[in-house]
């Protein structure tokens, strides 16, 4: 002690800072005391934190520099070791003090220190203390010995160790060992989100690597997250007073220079919440939701909220939040999860799981009512509150990350309308995952909320389509189907509420009958044929949708299943299923002109498949072409070309050409049309499919030169309808009133229009047709008439049926025709008879006895006129006159018979027909015996060419050159 005394300030000061220097405690314990005149507290503090080094134990010196603060001298030692004093003995005081000068010492308030407890020079050498332990040694887990003991020195102090120090302890030695933490430097210098980051990184990592231990998340948020809040307070303090700090000492001068320690100047203008910190960790939730949303849930499990902190016990009997303050930051936890459950964007079945013990937990944070299980029933899932005013339209915005926290959300406000409303969420995402489309929360949400009808409905269409195409399920399974649809539609809406026009659901902007038409067409498409009988066709009280739409929708679906098939054999591929559907409900729609035409249409494309059928550009057929083709009958044309001697099966194209007719009504490509055709319209268009495709098949013959076929067919097959086989002349005039239905009348009259033209145009084609002389058909079997004079006799008779039906812009060509033929007629004839005359004129030379030289003389032959009894052509000017008398006796019957009088009472009558053809020699059924004065008949061809001429006399006679009747009476 004498040493001590002996020397002056400035070689004590070097003493001082030499046995620091050498971890000298003890001599620093005798040297102080002594000279207290040389050492206040602070000069000795810096002495310390500037030459003690930091690796020495703090409990070797905390009791020293208790006493060096507060100069009470705890420790009262018997002996004393007397002072080294050789290391500043030998120095001149002028030495001392040039040595002093030189002498830098740390001020003793570490930067990050604000500037109002610069007064505290024991923490600001703790806090300093601390800091260049860690930074100089790294040993952080000594620091508690340093500064533990001072803790009820300075409330500044402990959050300061709770919040900074603690944290970091736990993070590099307790929790994660083996990572390297941030300094206390930089953790100290970290705020906000930065620093919630950083306490949970390795939550991440961990999670990452597989961790079985459920419980990290909750014991970081507990231990890391929780210590480091503590220090909020502070934190918003030194925002708010950014001020310019700092110190240098000269000697034992301290000269302290403010400095910023952002190098901002201070702002008074900056306002922060209280809880700033924790809405740092609250976005932290939502932020790591979107993706890692198991790590999130598994956190709010555990995690009992902000109340949920681990202080190390060093916070006992210093609160530092208020009530107030609690049941705020309560909320915004909560509202947190809420977020987090909106934020995710992954749609597995896990994350749903996730999002449903996420409700529960809310559940029990909030003390409602907890959810049931996902694999509840849909009878026991929850229903939705219609007066709810979360369900009514909402902001686009309110959906986005940065807009979920904020208090005002309408979807993440906690309460219990928006409990309900995320409830609705997780179980329509569990069941849209059950029908086998996957989304996720905030997608079920956008769906509700900004879905338009179209997008829900092809949604709808989407969903329906991979349960149909999937795996085959049973009737239970698509009825279990049906019941989650329903409620995704309506949300447990009763389902018969006659006011359910829109449900609440996911679903909701369709219409209850699109919606129910769509699950129909499911389970048409699945074959569950019992299953559509039992829901619509049985109890009509459980949909939405009519008879007849259930009818239509079964139509659709076949014709879907028929413009899909590739071939029309109805025995497979989509013809299958289209005939199966139709057969399956035929009996329940027993009256439905729809499903007559959908039968006669599949019958049809079943017969057209047994014939080769090629259409444009080498495209084979497919049942589709009839239901786009404005004529379906205009196929069997092709089906003819293509088909060699396909005319001979005219009843199998006839059925054909019928069936294509009946589908082609109107009713089955318009199913809404109101005007569908009566049984008689049926009939009729039957009627003219036939014809149609008669003259389709001669046509057909024709073409492949079979002219006896085409004559059958025109003769027997195609009986104009303008001609009935039998007319009464004594009908009454009643029976020809005017219908009382015109619109019917004039299509009655078109259709007898329309099948007089198809009469006339095959006769004429048959008619004016030439045979080849290779032909199979150019002689007919038990015919003596020469082929030439048979074939001429047969076209003849065609052109003039072809007279009879043809309107009269045709019959200059009709009758062109006609007129060669004649032509040829007369040149056969004259041939045929003298042929005959040179037979006979040899014949008679050949007889015994005859005379060589004698002259037979040949009576000249008479012209060819009405009274000729050989058998000759009639002239086109005779073919006029007989046809006016002919027309006249068919078109006035009574007018007729009173002529039919007067010829025989007055002028006497012609003798029958000169110009009736033997038919011995013709073969023709047609031909009568002429030169009978008993036979009144007039030959076939001639009646018929006479009826037309005739009625062509006031019109078109002109062109024939006919004499007028009043003419021929003079």
């Amino acid at each position: 002690m004498a040493e001590a005394q002996q020397l002056s300030i400035p070689h004590c000061v070097l003493l001082a800072v030499h046995y620091a220097t050498e971890s000298n405690i003890n001599a620093l314990r005798t040297l102080t005391p002594s000279r207290q005149d040389a050492f206040e507290p602070d000069l000795t503090l810096r002495i310390l934190l500037t030459y003690l080094p930091e690796s020495i134990e703090p409990s070797s010196y905390t009791t020293y520099i208790h006493e060096t603060v507060t100069r009470i001298y705890l420790e009262k030692r018997e002996t004393v070791s007397p002072l080294d004093i050789s290391s500043v003995k030998d120095l001149s005081d002028k030495q001392a003090r040039k040595r002093l000068h030189k002498l830098h010492l740390i001020p003793l308030a570490h930067p990050s220190c604000p500037p109002d407890i610069f007064q505290d020079s024991l923490t600001l050498f703790l806090i300093h203390r601390a800091h260049r332990i860690d930074a100089e040694t790294g040993l952080l887990d000594i620091v508690p010995q340093l500064v533990v003991p001072f803790l009820d020195q300075s409330e500044y102090l402990r959050t300061w160790f709770i919040s900074t120090v603690l944290p970091l302890l736990r993070l590099g030695y307790e929790y994660y060992p083996e990572i390297s933490a941030p300094s206390l430097e930089t953790f100290v210098q970290l705020t906000g989100t930065k620093a919630v980051e950083t306490l949970l990184s390795n939550v991440q990592q961990s999670n990452r690597d597989g961790s079985s231990d459920t419980n990290i998340p909750a014991r970081d948020m507990r231990g890391l997250v929780g210590p480091w809040m503590y220090g909020h307070n502070e934190r918003k303090r030194r925002k708010l007073n950014k001020t310019q700090r700092g110190s240098a000492t000269s000697g034992v001068q301290e000269h302290i220079t403010v400095a910023s320690l952002d190098g901002a100047s201070a702002s008074s203008e900056v306002e922060l919440e209280i809880d700033e910190d924790w809405e740092c960790l609250f976005a932290w939730f939502v932020k790591m939701a979107a993706n890692n949303f198991p790590l999130v849930t598994t956190a709010i499990e555990e995690w009992d909220g902000p109340s949920d902190v681990d202080l190390g016990g060093y916070e006992v009997g210093h609160p530092y939040r208020d009530e107030e303050l609690q049941r705020r930051l309560e909320l915004r936890y909560a509202q947190s999860a809420f977020a987090s459950a909106y934020a995710v964007e992954a749609n597995s079945p896990e994350t749903i799981e996730r999002a449903h013990a996420l409700l529960v937990r809310l559940a029990a944070l909030m003390d409602f009512e907890p959810p049931p299980g996902l694999a509840t029933s849909v009878e026991l899932l929850p229903k939705v509150d219609t007066s709810s005013p979360v369900l009514q339209e909402i902001s686009t915005t309110v959906l986005q990350p940065d807009i979920l926290l904020r208090p005002d959300n309408p979807l993440t406000k906690p309460d219990l309308h928006t409990f309900r409303l995320l409830q609705m969420f997780v179980y329509s995402a569990y069941l849209l995952a059950g029908v086998r489309h996957r989304v996720s929360i905030i997608n079920v949400a956008r769906l509700r909320f900004y879905s338009d009808d179209n997008e829900q409905f092809t949604l709808l269409q989407r969903i329906l389509h991979t349960l149909t195409t999937g795996p085959k399920k049973d009737e239970e399974h698509w009825m279990l189907m049906r019941k989650r649809l329903l409620w995704l539609w309506n949300w447990g809406m009763d389902a018969e509420d006659e006011r359910a026009f829109l449900g609440a659901g996911v679903f909701g902007k369709i219409e209850r009958g699109v919606f129910e038409r769509e699950i129909l067409r499911a389970f048409v498409d699945t074959a569950h044929y019992t299953l559509v009988n039992k829901v619509y066709l049985q109890s009509p009280e459980h949909h939405r949708i009519s008879r007849n739409e259930i009818e239509k929708v079964i139509l659709t679906a076949a014709m879907h299943y028929y413009d899909n098939a590739s071939n029309g054999n109805r025995t497979r591929g989509g013809m299958k299923k289209a005939s199966d559907i139709i057969t399956a409900f035929d009996t329940y729609f027993p009256i439905s002109l729809a499903f007559r035409q959908s039968k006669a249409l599949l019958s049809a494309t079943h017969a057209l498949s047994s014939y080769s059928l090629t259409l444009q550009h080498g495209v084979p057929f497919q049942p589709v072409n009839i239901r786009v083709s404005t004529d379906p009958l205009s196929l069997l044309e092709k089906v003819l070309d293509q088909n060699p001697r396909s005319y001979t099966h005219l009843d199998n194209l006839i059925s054909i050409g019928q069936n294509l007719a009946i589908s082609a009504a109107p009713i089955l490509s318009d199913g809404t049309s109101e005007l569908q055709p009566s049984p008689d319209d049926i009939e009729h268009l039957k009627t003219a499919a036939e014809r149609r495709v008669i003259g389709m098949a001669i046509e057909g013959a024709l073409a492949e030169d079979d002219f006896e076929t085409a004559y059958s067919y025109v003769v027997n097959r195609l009986t104009p309808p303008s001609i009935p086989a039998h007319q009464s002349n004594t009908s009454a005039p009643t029976s020809r009133r005017p219908s009382i239905a015109p619109g019917h009348l004039i299509s009655r009259r078109r259709r007898e229009k329309d099948e007089d033209d198809i009469s006339w145009r095959a006769a004429f084609l048959a008619g004016r047709h030439r045979s080849s002389p290779m032909s199979t058909s150019h002689t007919s079997a038990g015919s003596t008439a020469p082929p030439g004079l048979r074939r001429l006799e047969q076209r003849m008779e065609l052109l003039s049926q072809a007279l009879l039906l043809a309107p009269p812009s045709h019959l200059p060509e009709v009758l062109g025709v006609w007129q060669d033929c004649e032509v040829e007629m007369t040149k056969l004839l004259a041939h045929e008879n003298d042929v005959e005359q040179r037979f006979n004129d040899q014949a008679d030379r050949k007889l015994p006895g005859s005379f060589a030289s004698e002259t037979i003389a040949v009576q000249p032959r008479r012209e060819v006129g009405r009274g000729a009894v050989e058998e000759a052509p009639m002239g086109l000017f005779d073919v006029a006159r007989g046809a006016a008398a002919a027309f006249s006796r068919s078109a006035f019957p009574l007018h007729g018979a009173a002529t039919s009088g007067r010829g025989a009472g007055g002028a006497p009558k012609e003798s029958g027909s000169g110009h009736a053809r033997i038919s011995s020699d013709l073969g023709s059924d047609t031909g009568s015996i002429g030169g009978s004065e008993e036979s009144g008949r007039v030959r076939k061809r001639d009646m018929v060419a006479n009826a037309v001429t005739g009625g062509l006399a006031s019109g078109l006679g002109w062109v024939l050159g006919a004499t007028p009747v009043q003419n021929q009476r003079d």
